[in-house]
């Protein structure tokens, strides 16, 4: 499969709004900061959570197009061994993160207490992480957004189990196996967005957000098969009933990222310059930049508190040490862990 540059991009602006959004809310720099700047980073502060929607409609165009490709070819393989791929790749890192934010904490209780500084995880706090499901069974998460890893692998398996349901239906109807499935995640995608996303309580579940990453799935159906001005219309008409149902803004970043994603080949050659070097490396890391950088900030803040560094300068040279610290132990992270490489000698 070629590179789409339009995924580093996105991948790499997200993956680091996220870092800089909890930053802002978790570390002792931040209201002398807002105070500074306090239109942009209030903003990031407040709304930068809505780009996880960028990763969950990124999640649903990359699963379709592995599915319809194994579909296609008629080379599905069984579902559970599709599933523990994922989970494997998923959780390797994120097991190691939260190892991390773990220690890290520990440790920064040990130079000054504050309110993300917690207490060492008990045994079944530490097994629901292990399987990613801390949210599902009620236990205090162990670092910050990693509700976004449980709810990514809940919903590549529902996008499984639908492929599965789909190769059985292609071999006893009329219709190919990859468009049943499209179907099957349109349909889910509108029942998520027209009710199920309507309900807060559900938030712990895949169904929840299916919307967004079903929108991905539309987008890779219309980007290959040539439907774009289908595609677009399919897209908005589906968030344009959303919206006039309840009014959430986050729709509005998926629906541009569903687009985008949408018109990536032809915007190929356009974004293909803007996609190299850093851009790339920082799509490339940025699930291990996601993952990591929380238990670094909790350490940071407990630094920054013991030393009680006060003014702007400071305050500022803190906040980007801790945001570069938390690239290059991303980088780390996806070099030894998620890529399975080893670092080069010195």
């Amino acid at each position: 499969m070629s590179r789409n540059s339009t995924i580093d991009i996105l991948k790499a602006f997200a993956s680091q709004v996220i870092v800089m959004h909890h930053l802002l809310l978790y570390t002792p720099m931040s209201p002398t900061l807002q105070a500074e700047w306090p239109a942009l980073l209030g903003f990031i502060a407040d709304e930068g959570r809505y780009v996880v929607q960028i990763f969950l409609v990124i999640g649903g165009y990359l699963a379709c197009q592995s599915l319809f490709s194994m579909l296609q070819q008629d080379r599905l393989v069984a579902p559970w061994r599709l599933l523990k791929k994922r989970y494997v790749r998923l959780a390797k890192p994120f097991w190691v993160a939260i190892a991390v934010a773990v220690i890290l904490s520990w440790l920064a209780g040990k130079v000054a207490v504050h309110d993300e500084v917690s207490d060492l995880p008990g045994l079944m706090q530490l097994l629901a992480h292990v399987f990613l499901l801390h949210d599902v069974v009620g236990v205090e998460a162990l670092s910050a957004g990693v509700w976004y890893v449980a709810i990514d692998l809940q919903l590549f398996a529902l996008m499984v189990l639908m492929a599965w349901l789909s190769q059985r239906l292609g071999k006893t109807s009329w219709i190919q196996p990859e468009y049943a499935l499209l179907l099957l995640a349109g349909a889910m995608a509108v029942s998520s967005l027209w009710w199920w996303n309507l309900h807060a309580g559900h938030d712990e579940w895949a169904w929840y957000f299916f919307g967004s990453y079903g929108l991905g799935v539309i987008a890779y159906w219309a980007q290959r098969d040539g439907k774009v001005g289908i595609g677009s219309v399919l897209i908005a008409g589906l968030l344009s009933m959303a919206l006039w149902i309840e009014w959430r803004e986050r729709l509005l970043l998926t629906g541009l990222t569903a687009l985008l994603l949408l018109n990536s080949s032809r915007l190929e050659q356009l974004v293909a310059t803007l996609a190299r070097g850093p851009i790339r490396w920082l799509g490339d890391i940025s699930y291990s930049v996601f993952l990591i950088h929380y238990g670094i900030a909790v350490f940071a803040s407990s630094v920054v508190i013991a030393l009680n560094l006060q003014g702007m300068l400071s305050n500022l040279l803190a906040f980007v040490v801790t945001w570069a610290i938390s690239i290059l132990a991303g980088w780390v992270l996806y070099r030894v862990v998620e890529q399975g490489d080893t670092l080069p000698a010195q």
